[in-house]
């Protein structure tokens, strides 16, 4: 699965958990706490479900990549 890419408002690189993939929405979701997410208003539209980029991508790269990794050496 691929990592995706950072979206940028305001000075902040920030995902949408809702944007993500579904195994990684159920996945980040689960891992993140809730005082990580980011309400944002862009052009007048709420976006309730974001957070910062470094957050996902630390989670990306060391907590679903290593799982993926353990995953796919025991097959």
């Amino acid at each position: 699965m691929l990592k995706a890419s950072p979206n940028f408002h305001n000075g902040i690189n920030f995902i949408q958990i809702s944007s993500l993939p579904y195994e990684q929405q159920e996945l980040f979701g689960g891992w993140i706490p809730q005082s990580a997410m980011l309400k944002l208003e862009i052009n007048n539209i709420s976006l309730p479900d974001c957070v910062e980029y470094q957050d996902y991508a630390y989670w990306f790269d060391f907590q679903y990549q290593d799982q993926n990794s353990l995953l796919e050496s025991s097959l």
